[in-house]
């Protein structure tokens, strides 16, 4: 068997415990040891498949794969606990201390939020690098014309000299006070869409993510159901 020697705090995510910033938390307050001995630090490197290693006396083993689909309505945030004591995603899906969100939609947002209980999942949909393309669909204020949009092909500055762009962008329709656009993007920065608008004098006042790469949101509101193998061959297509 090939050695796969990655740092602790990501085999943790790898072998679908929790995600790699819940590891950490995990790993710094001494629930997990390796090959027996108690260890504080995430960064320690180990052999996800030869080391023994364990969280709370429990051995980890590499799970079945498996990524849920949930069609997330708005008002809920994106974290298993909030200190407001506002709803969270994980409220809608089941009960499964192995499986976190992919990525994140902030509270106002609403559309295809993935879970999953491997992180190699995650990092694929989640790095630039892929460029897994996510799909909205944004409600803005007043008109936006196609010179606007084209700012968004070119790359436009979203604060503090950060450069983000879309990988498509078009109008879907526009009424007597707002306009429906569609846009692709890859990149995932915090609140990208609604910076990119703000940052052409326009506010979102509804935003809806409707796919992640090939794969369509198809269920209604509030409810989740699991992915095929192929589906999530789909996302990478």
């Amino acid at each position: 068997m090939k050695a796969e020697n990655v740092s602790l705090a990501r085999a943790l995510s790898k072998l679908g415990y929790c995600s790699r910033s819940r590891s950490a938390f995990y790993i710094k307050h001494g629930r997990v040891s390796v090959n027996g001995k108690s260890i504080t630090d995430p960064s320690l490197m180990v052999d996800i498949d030869r080391d023994s290693i364990t969280i709370d006396e429990v051995r980890l083993a590499r799970l079945k794969t498996v990524v849920i689909m949930l069609h997330k309505p708005t008002g809920y945030v994106t974290t298993s606990s909030d200190e407001l004591s506002r709803k969270t995603v994980y409220d809608l899906v089941p009960d499964d201390p192995h499986l976190f969100a992919v990525g994140r939609l902030d509270m106002d947002t609403s559309g295809l939020l993935l879970f999953t209980n491997d992180g190699n999942i995650q990092d694929r949909i989640t790095s630039p690098e892929r460029k897994v393309s996510k799909t909205y669909l944004a409600t803005v204020s007043g008109k936006v014309g196609a010179d606007k949009l084209e700012k968004f092909h070119k790359g436009i500055d979203i604060g503090t000299g950060m450069i983000v762009k879309a990988d498509e962008c078009r109008v879907i329709s526009t009424g007597i006070s707002s306009t429906s656009v569609e846009l692709k993007i890859h990149e995932g920065k915090n609140r990208q869409v609604r910076k990119m608008f703000e940052a052409i004098g326009k506010r979102v006042t509804g935003l809806h993510r409707s796919a992640i790469g090939g794969l369509e949101l198809d269920i209604p509101e509030g409810t989740w159901r699991k992915l095929s193998d192929n589906e999530m061959e789909m996302i990478f297509r």
